[in-house]
């Protein structure tokens, strides 16, 4: 294949994965490491594909081929890191993250990485200092403040927690992440108001954010506005798709059934 068509064919495989096409982009990207496997990025396309698709082994194993050419390549190891982390293998996500580091020790997404692995293995003291680590390096990332305001508000610091979510949305108000963990802290302390309006930022920001349609359709439900709540739970079905999230996904068909139920009367 000659460059151009190589271009094409990836182009081809990402609109497909856009369109949520995901199996015929994963044999447009089959295609493509087969025609050069000498390639690293036709493992890192094809294991993206895969990953999409909820194969998270097989995605991982092709990241792992790729990396075998080039070892050195920061952002697939923050993505075999991402992976593994999913899959709940934090000893090698960890050393994904801090090979990323070596290469860059400024690198203040790699320490928000780590942090987050740390916070898995409830090493909370550790997470913190990661991140805040990341905020000496980069006091604007919002990826750092986010994390930091999870991390302390799983320690209990409810004002530390809003203060660095307030701090993330102020630097990206268009950040749909900032605007859901702040309306997520609102609404488990039950000032609803507030949870509301942050949420529906957060799908004012990207109309696909699926947990904050979960949140906003729970604090319909407690203030019994069944059919804005019917409503908010049929957006999480129609954007939430992953099959990560596949129990949630029949809780909520569930609870939207009793909930047409009961308008039923």
């Amino acid at each position: 294949m000659s460059n151009t068509e190589l271009n094409a064919t990836v182009q081809k495989g990402l609109d497909l994965l856009d369109q949520g096409d995901v199996k015929q982009a994963i044999s447009i990207f089959e295609g493509y490491l087969d025609s050069d496997k000498s390639r690293s990025d036709s493992w890192f396309y094809l294991g993206d594909a895969l990953a999409e698709d909820g194969r998270l082994d097989d995605a991982i194993a092709r990241y792992r081929e790729g990396l075998k050419l080039s070892p050195e390549d920061a952002d697939a190891l923050t993505t075999l890191g991402d992976m593994l982390l999913e899959a709940g293998d934090h000893k090698e996500s960890l050393t994904c993250y801090k090979k990323v580091l070596d290469i860059d020790p400024k690198d203040a997404d790699a320490l928000v990485s780590i942090g987050l692995v740390y916070n898995s293995q409830d090493r909370c003291d550790d997470a913190i200092r990661a991140f805040r680590q990341a905020l000496e390096l980069e006091p604007d990332n919002v990826f750092a403040l986010n994390a930091l305001g999870d991390a302390l508000y799983g320690q209990g610091d409810v004002d530390g927690a809003i203060a660095a979510f307030t701090k993330g949305v102020e630097l990206d108000p268009e950040d749909p992440a900032g605007h859901f963990n702040l309306g997520e802290l609102y609404y488990d302390l039950e000032e609803l108001e507030e949870a509301e309006e942050e949420c529906l930022e957060a799908v004012r920001c990207d109309q696909t954010y699926s947990m904050a349609y979960l949140t906003l359709g729970g604090i319909c439900m407690d203030q019994d506005r069944t059919a804005d709540a019917i409503a908010y739970f049929e957006k999480y079905l129609k954007y939430e798709t992953s099959i990560q999230a596949a129990d949630m996904i029949a809780e909520v068909k569930a609870v939207v059934e009793g909930l047409k139920e009961e308008l039923k009367g």
